[in-house]
């Protein structure tokens, strides 16, 4: 099993390992770039604050979450750990044991518990790619619990590995006990520090697509108007055949605008 899938964030109760220079952002203030761990920790923080939910004694669970909100932004957490995703706690117990070492189950519940964590977390769930049989039978709760159970799993596989892993193995037992309070605060950042919103109904998509229709029909009436008309100053310039079609074809969007306009008297 690949060294590398286990440690998107090598040691984390430490900064020097996570690599915090692949991805910056753009400062609006100052202009400049900056590193996005840098970012993503000081939001995560500020979150924590803002939702009374202060560090004590678990501040490598800031950094480990920070790398894992960095390995998302910039592709590595899904690059690197596709095989091991699974949709049913089920698939993900038999991926474990597909595996056979202790390092390839801690992956695989890791990287499960990961993902269930910022689903239901920063998201409201896994969204439209989950089937509508899973979707009725399992609920969110049912989720974020075996998100729980995976981190508790993952940890006491990862305490089998050489020490230099027992840092992480601490970490992961730790979001494990304290889930409720890490997905709090991932949801107030989400919605505070990164401006992400709730997904929206069905429902609400068709109201929201019929106002911002009905906002623009003035402007494209407009369009197709001038569109009509350029088509049949070109018909009165060469009468043709062919300048007739272009003209039909341009009074289209606009008798469909205006039931009433009838095209074909403007060539009368």
């Amino acid at each position: 099993m690949s060294e590398k899938v286990l440690s998107y964030v090598h040691l984390p109760n430490t900064l020097e390992d996570v690599d915090m220079d692949s991805t910056t952002y753009l400062d609006l203030c100052n202009g400049k770039r900056e590193p996005l761990f840098f970012f993503l920790l000081n939001a995560y923080l500020h979150s924590r604050l803002e939702t009374d939910h202060e560090s004590d004694g678990d501040e490598e669970v800031n950094v480990y979450l920070a790398g894992l909100l960095h390995s998302l932004v910039d592709g590595r957490f899904y690059a690197d750990n596709v095989d091991h995703l699974a949709p049913s706690a089920l698939d993900v117990c038999e991926k474990a044991e597909q595996c056979g070492t202790n390092r390839g189950k801690t992956n695989v519940y890791r990287t499960n518990a990961d993902h269930r964590l910022m689903a239901f977390g920063l998201f409201s769930g896994f969204g439209g790619h989950v089937s509508l049989y899973r979707k009725t039978m399992t609920s969110d709760d049912t989720y974020i619990e075996e998100a729980r159970q995976f981190y508790s799993w993952a940890s006491i596989f990862c305490a089998r590995l050489p020490p230099r892993y027992r840092g992480l193995a601490t970490t992961l037992e730790k979001i494990s006990e304290g889930f409720d309070t890490y997905q709090e605060v991932l949801g107030h950042m989400a919605t505070n520090h990164m401006d992400l919103m709730q997904r929206l109904s069905p429902g609400q998509t068709w109201h929201l697509e019929k106002d911002a229709h009905a906002a623009a029909l003035p402007q494209i009436e407009v369009h197709a108007l001038d569109r009509m008309l350029d088509a049949y100053n070109r018909w009165r310039l060469e009468p043709n055949e062919a300048s007739r079609k272009q003209f039909l074809e341009a009074s289209t969007p606009y008798c469909e605008l205006k039931p009433g306009f009838n095209a074909g008297s403007l060539m009368n």
